[in-house]
């Protein structure tokens, strides 16, 4: 029984650890997840997890810029320029699509909560990407 107990000592603390050292996008995706598994307010969920990550971009963007290199900033800010213009381009395909859809479905929110998705998704992608290029260690 001593030896289970430990066990579970040893268990609990490790998934302390792991709970506390967790990727911010990890974090983020399951609060989504746990908000559209209550499948009420779906749209919601999706503006909150594109505001979440929408953050968790701008952060690592400004906290990248502070502690770079002068060569690796000039770096990132042309390849953030370029991407905000794919980001422009991408954002704007997505609205004329939900535009066109909403004059022939009743389903509005539903159209919304899925174009927000996709927008965050494109977000996460590049939060990803900059995690790879620069580790933030």
């Amino acid at each position: 029984m001593r030896h289970l107990l430990a066990i579970l000592a040893i268990f609990g603390s490790i998934t302390a650890y792991a709970q506390q050292h967790k990727d911010p996008v990890d974090i983020i995706e399951e609060r989504y997840q746990r908000c559209l598994a209550q499948s009420s307010n779906m749209y919601n969920c999706a503006t909150i997890y594109y505001q979440a990550i929408d953050s968790a971009l701008s952060a690592t963007i400004q906290h990248l810029y502070s502690h770079l290199s002068a060569g690796s900033v000039n770096k990132l800010q042309s390849d953030q320029i370029a991407w905000e213009e794919k980001k422009e381009a991408y954002f704007k395909k997505i609205d004329e699509r939900v535009e066109k859809l909403h004059k022939s479905t009743m389903q509005g929110l539903d159209d919304d909560m899925i174009s927000t998705d996709n927008k965050a998704a494109f977000l996460k992608d590049r939060l990803l990407e900059l995690y790879r290029e620069y580790p933030l260690g």
